[in-house]
């Protein structure tokens, strides 16, 4: 009896001096979701390695007459070229939580960004339509686990105080490839020419994959999948309605600046400056939605992404009123931007927010990432149903609100 009164006391004196020391004995746990690299330089390096890896996506854009040239074919026909890369990109996309979980998320990121590194230094070379397709392609399985993994790192590694911030950057910045892809492929194609944007972009990929080497954490193959769920699974059908808002956000992105480029004002297609400023103009934008992060985060992800979409539309519309007008277009351009740039990262949230903790949350990240890159290359393809700005604004227009209203009415569990 005595003997277990001893135990109780030091028992009870155990007890109190641990519940003495809350703060020393909590920090690990409340450091476990940003465990690794400090949260600034994983959204920096994320952010900068994934402008130059999307950015790829868009480089060919303004390049479809140089390409159609040097290949022999029309500019129309050259647009395969986006496609060709967006279609390998999201075949890969959906094998990256798989990658992942077998080799270690830095190394399968890190290898990626190589691969499309050197397969962008290729392109150059290409020697006509086929071969510079197959190159393309090369590029986009290289580039294809990159997007998936980014986000999947942040939901993982970033608080959720923090993460609307953090996916808004990484998201505008990545989305905002669509302009910058463009405006860093123009500007390279009027002092290099075509070939030399491949040729200069390639380098700074491989400094790219250095830069994830060093600042995303090291894993060991298969430790993805060691932490236990928290949550029961979630059927894939219930996230139909993000997935399907992620295809249609992608795809107006890359058809708005690819009908831009084929059937856009005469004047305004053949004056390369002009063109450039255009694309600018879209850049305070995308600044914007960043600046306007912290405040939109106290919004719901559903809500904010549905307001995105309806601004989206109003944007895709106002090309197709003055598709014709140079500063009209400007300013439409700006405000589709915009909303496209809000609804990124909210739909990343918000999937985030469903699955996190779940058996199957790499599979509908890459899915996600999937549906992304389908996105871009039917993009690429969709101004030629129309053939003109204005059929393809109004048609944007009429897909975007119809996933405005979509979003609106989707109940989705607590």
């Amino acid at each position: 009896m005595g003997a277990g009164t001893g135990t109780g006391t030091v028992a009870g004196r155990t007890t109190a001096r641990t519940a003495a020391r809350p703060a020393t004995a909590r920090p690990a746990a409340g450091r476990s979701r940003s465990a690794g690299p400090p949260v600034a330089g994983l959204v920096a390096a994320l952010a900068l390695v994934g402008t130059l890896v999307v950015g790829q996506l868009y480089a060919t854009i303004p390049l479809l007459p140089r390409l159609g040239a040097a290949w022999g074919v029309p500019g129309s026909t050259a647009t395969w070229a986006t496609s060709a890369f967006a279609a390998p990109y999201a075949v890969v996309s959906l094998l990256s939580g798989q990658l992942a979980r077998r080799y270690g998320t830095r190394a399968v990121a890190v290898t990626g960004v190589v691969v499309l590194a050197l397969a962008t230094a290729c392109v150059p070379f290409g020697g006509g339509l086929a071969a510079g397709l197959a190159l393309r392609a090369v590029q986009g399985a290289g580039a294809g686990v990159y997007v998936p993994m980014a986000y999947a790192c942040l939901n993982a590694r970033v608080a959720p105080a923090r993460l609307p911030f953090a996916l808004t950057v990484v998201s505008a910045c990545m989305a905002g490839t669509v302009v910058t892809g463009q405006l860093e492929s123009q500007l390279l194609a009027s002092l290099l020419g075509w070939r030399g944007v491949f040729l200069a972009w390639a380098p700074l990929l491989l400094l790219g994959a250095a830069v994830l080497h060093r600042t995303l954490p090291a894993d060991r193959p298969g430790r993805s999948a060691a932490v236990p769920a928290a949550r029961p699974a979630i059927r894939p059908v219930r996230l139909l309605p993000l997935y399907l808002a992620a295809l249609l956000c992608s795809t107006g992105m890359t058809a708005v600046y690819t009908g831009l480029q084929l059937y856009g004002p005469p004047a305004l297609v053949r004056d390369d400056q002009a063109m450039l400023a255009l694309r600018a103009t879209a850049l305070p934008a995308l600044l914007t939605a960043v600046l306007l992060a912290p405040l939109l985060g106290r919004v719901p992800a559903p809500r904010r992404a549905t307001a995105g979409f309806a601004l989206a539309a109003l944007g895709a519309l106002g090309t197709a009123a003055t598709g014709r007008h140079t500063g009209g277009l400007a300013l439409a351009l700006a405000v589709f931007m915009l909303g496209v740039a809000t609804v990124g990262p909210a739909l990343v949230q918000h999937l985030g927010a469903r699955t996190t903790g779940t058996p199957n949350a790499p599979t509908a990240m890459a899915l996600y990432g999937f549906t992304l890159n389908i996105g871009g290359a039917l993009g690429a393809q969709l101004p030629k149903a129309t053939a003109t700005t204005t059929g393809l604004g109004c048609l944007l227009a009429t897909l975007l609100t119809t996933c405005a209203a979509l979003l609106a009415t989707h109940r989705t569990p607590p």
